[in-house]
């Protein structure tokens, strides 16, 4: 009996370890987002592994062998027939852990195109700063006309002698709400480009990169630095680092398309497609956070509140928005394990 044992366990072994995978998934995915392949794999391999219970069952009675498998049939048998709890997408508990566990979950899978798109950002910003603080008048060039101010100094002068720009909550609502609105549409051809061209995303998160060390250059050199940081750190915090996820999804999808690797075009976009909807999701929502933020807390001058305090408040919410995405181990690895292949 050991021959026929060894062969059905050498036979069996990649099976049962791919419906483990499969079942760590599909407990923690939405059915709708498994799709009709998974799910019919994980089928066949559930009927196959209760054929492969009967026959070891049959070969040998040791519990380390049977017991393993006989457990992992039982998952297969609940997940197959049992009555999976369907919730609503729009449900309050659904919504929480899509937040909470999934988009973190999205952020971990494509932690490898974030770095890419943070270097090319940095890059840009050093390359800007660096332009500038050699050549002040490269300002003018770099500097797009609405951001441009031949003395920073003067500017703030002005706006610290001025009344506040925003004096009630509709106010800063309305202005929120038209600065969300201009870096949504920044961050969507941010992923557009990246996942139509993938060079030309980098080059527009490097551009933009230029662009703030440029500005950032400008202010410090004029000796109102402090300001500069105070002024733009407690938006930009969530604003700049979205940009860059948004140049990052489109990264993980044209990566998909462009470089799929042993696998088909298709198979490779369907296993980035998870990874790169929750990353858009998040993205989105930290950057209609950083435009109400922007619209009220990040306009009031240092007579309202002192620039310690923003730069303070722009730290907390740049480390809280970074342990949030990629601090937490104990998340859906699931969802770690499609993004891992885009």
């Amino acid at each position: 009996m050991a021959l026929p044992l060894e062969r059905l366990l050498a036979e069996g072994r990649d099976r049962w370890r791919r419906l483990d995978e499969l079942l760590d998934v599909a407990a923690k995915a939405p059915a709708w987002e498994l799709g009709p392949e998974r799910m019919r794999e994980i089928v066949r391999l559930y009927r196959l592994a209760a054929a492969d219970l009967n026959r070891l069952v049959a070969a040998t009675a040791d519990p380390e062998l049977i017991d393993p498998l006989n457990a992992l049939v039982g998952r297969g048998y609940r997940f197959v027939y049992g009555a999976r709890r369907v919730e609503s997408f729009w449900g309050v508990r659904r919504l929480v852990r899509f937040f909470t566990r999934e988009i973190p979950a999205g952020f971990r899978s494509g932690r490898r195109a974030v770095v890419v798109a943070s270097l090319a950002f940095g890059a840009g910003a050093l390359l800007g700063f660096g332009a500038v603080a050699v050549r002040p008048s490269f300002a003018e060039d770099l500097v797009p006309g609405e951001f441009f101010t031949s003395s920073p100094r003067e500017r703030v002068a002005e706006i610290e002698k001025k009344e506040e720009r925003i004096a009630t909550v509709e106010q800063a609502a309305d202005f929120g709400s038209q600065l969300y609105t201009h870096n949504i549409r920044v961050s969507f051809l941010a992923f557009c480009l990246a996942a139509a061209t993938v060079v030309g995303g980098i080059w527009l998160l490097f551009w933009n990169g230029v662009i703030l060390g440029a500005v950032a250059a400008s202010y410090v050199l004029d000796g109102v630095g402090v300001f500069f940081v105070a002024w733009v750190g407690p938006h930009g915090a969530l604003e700049l680092p979205s940009i860059v996820f948004a140049g990052a999804a489109g990264l993980v999808l044209g990566r998909a398309f462009w470089f799929p690797g042993e696998v088909t075009r298709g198979a490779a976009l369907r296993a980035a497609f998870p990874t790169v909807w929750r990353m858009l999701i998040g993205t989105s929502a930290a950057l209609v956070l950083a435009g109400l933020i922007e619209g009220s807390f990040s306009q009031l001058s240092a007579k309202t509140v002192p620039y310690p305090l923003k730069i303070g408040v722009a730290i907390v919410l740049f480390v809280a928005l970074s342990l949030f995405l990629f601090g937490r181990r104990a998340a859906a690895e699931g969802a770690g394990r499609e993004g891992e292949a885009a």
